[in-house]
């Protein structure tokens, strides 16, 4: 079958999974949670370029294996942005900032007060965002982000600091045995050094009766 629609796609940016079934906000962010992602976060232009070109029109198979035509393209998907008043935060925790992001939107209007919660929209075909009610149902995009290799133990680091810790504490401890001996000598010196005295001044004692 040609052009057949595409649920899961690789990415530099991530795997998004796309979502033809319209839903609310919410219920949008639970279904990519439950799928290990998050709303997929169109806050720059490559993604917003990246997802645009992947939402194009495609055959879909229904339950009965009959296909039909699904027109993606003219669809708008839930952005992966949550405003309330003037404040908004993308789903992967970028704060909303007026100057990297208020181009992304039609007419450059970023969120709007508002006492209820706006969501961000994308228009695939313009390749920008809007905004519309959090309420309003509509198909999204999950990102499955990139997972990040964590960094081996490095056992010859690990050894090289224990054997420089144990080189410190040797010396140290030496250097304490060697002032225990000079404080030991320097008492001797003294002990010897006032008893010397002591017989000095009895034989002047003497000499002088």
């Amino acid at each position: 079958m040609s052009n057949e629609c595409k649920y899961e796609i690789n990415t530099k940016h991530g795997e998004l999974l796309i979502v033809d079934e319209p839903l609310n906000y919410e219920d949008s962010k639970q279904v990519c949670e439950s799928l290990s992602s998050i709303l997929a976060p169109m806050n720059n232009e490559e993604i917003i370029q990246e997802i645009s070109s992947h939402l194009t029109p495609c055959n879909a198979t229904a339950y009965h294996g009959n296909t039909f035509p699904r027109q993606r393209d003219v669809m708008k998907w839930t952005g992966g942005l949550e405003t309330y008043r003037n404040n908004g935060k993308w789903s992967d925790g970028v704060e909303y900032n007026d100057t990297l992001h208020d181009n992304l939107f039609m007419d450059d209007a970023g969120p709007m007060y508002s006492l209820t919660c706006k969501t961000s929209y994308l228009e695939p075909t313009k390749k920008l965002l809007a905004f519309d009610s959090c309420s309003d149902e509509r198909p999204f995009v999950c990102m499955r982000l990139p997972v990040v290799p964590e960094a081996k133990e490095d056992r010859t680091t690990h050894l090289f600091i224990i054997g420089l810790a144990m080189i410190c504490i040797v010396l140290f401890l030496f250097q304490m045995l060697r002032f225990g001996k000079c404080m030991a000598r320097g008492g001797n010196k003294l002990k010897r050094g006032t008893v010397r005295q002591a017989a000095d001044d009895l034989e002047r004692r003497a000499l002088d009766a």
